[in-house]
């Protein structure tokens, strides 16, 4: 398991934020949807003692990542608290737990957790929470835990699958397409709620779409594959699955980031404009290969919001004793295109990817 070097937050220091596109501001506001739940049973400190929050990544190698690690690490900055980052190497759900029993064992005050998997880290988010410690859950979820909230800095996932369908319907029809329309899907980390409720959502739609009496052509999945968050081993995988199935598809649902931008990648070194790319995350990578038109959009979220607010949050509640929030809350995700790059590429969701 590889651990990161921890933040010594200066108390006081001033938050560097890159400007943001008038169009993320706008859309990134927070929209509770709360649900109730049972509370984290942590012990709120003194406002005056140091407060130590921890962050655990899913994985150590995803550039998607990025930016939910600024935006802790500018929370940090401001606000004066000791921020530590690690994540499980490999991305297994036994060594993510081993992480987090870890910080328990550290007596840190809190942890916001991505999980590697939603079911297998629900024991061990509940023993930190028994254990006096606040959990909290960024990017990725686990419902059926003690955490005491999720927030998701775009439009949930279900809703984002569902944009998907929508807008792919809305390509193929005004481009007069009959018949039926394959698709497959990719993602690098299936056993997360959030990656199962984009496929969901999208397939949902694509049903509902279907039975519409005036669609001429209908969508149908050919093809779901586990994709990996390495990015070689990814491109690796999407390179294999267009050489299988690419004179038979016609869209590429990529769910992830990497997924995005190595399918893009392929096609470019294809040259194969058959297929259409409907991806997800802003790497700036990917925003190349929209301007160039091997990607035909990304569906962005806010994960350095995801950083940011929900370190707020939880500093808040043990500095100010401010209560936590319970449930979810969420932003809302906008497609990347040719026409507002520029705007989207002023993000510190894509400033903060760049090496």
């Amino acid at each position: 398991m590889q651990r990161l070097i921890p933040l010594r937050a200066r108390a006081g220091g001033r938050l560097r934020l890159a400007l943001l596109a008038a169009l993320a501001i706008a859309a990134l506001a927070v929209a509770a949807t709360a649900q109730s739940r049972s509370g984290s049973h942590a012990r709120p400190a003194a406002a005056e003692a140091s407060v130590t929050l921890a962050l655990v990544l899913d994985d150590c190698v995803n550039p998607v990542e990025r930016p939910l690690v600024k935006g802790a690490e500018d929370a940090a900055s401001k606000l004066g608290f000791t921020l530590k980052n690690v994540c499980p190497n490999p991305n297994t759900a036994q060594n993510q737990i081993s992480l987090v029993q870890d910080l328990v064992a550290q007596k840190v005050n809190a942890i916001i957790i991505l999980p590697v998997d939603s079911s297998a880290l629900v024991p061990a988010i509940n023993a930190a929470v028994d254990a006096g410690v606040t959990v909290a859950t960024t990017e990725l979820d686990a419902p059926t835990s003690k955490r005491s909230f999720f927030y998701f800095g775009g439009t949930p996932p279900l809703g984002q699958g569902k944009m998907q369908a929508d807008r792919v319907a809305a390509v193929f029809k005004a481009k007069g397409a009959r018949g039926t329309v394959n698709y497959v899907v990719t993602s690098c980390l299936p056993t997360v709620t959030g990656q199962q409720d984009r496929r969901k959502g999208f397939e949902t739609e694509a049903a509902r779409l279907n039975k519409l009496k005036t669609s001429k052509f209908k969508l149908k999945e050919v093809g779901f594959y586990n994709t990996t968050t390495d990015p070689a081993k990814n491109l690796v995988n999407v390179q294999n699955i267009w050489t299988a199935k690419h004179s038979k598809m016609q869209v590429a649902y990529a769910m992830c980031g990497p997924d995005t931008q190595n399918w893009g990648t392929v096609l470019r070194r294809q040259k194969d404009h058959k297929i259409l790319v409907a991806g997800y995350d802003w790497l700036p990578r990917s925003l190349d290969l929209i301007g160039e038109g091997w990607v035909a959009w990304s569906l962005g979220s806010s994960l350095y919001q995801e950083g940011l607010h929900t370190f707020t949050v939880v500093y808040n509640h043990f500095a100010n004793g401010t209560a936590l929030p319970t449930g979810t809350s969420h932003g809302t995700s906008i497609f990347a295109t040719k026409q507002n790059l520029a705007q989207i590429r002023q993000s510190p969701d894509v400033t903060s990817v760049k090496p």
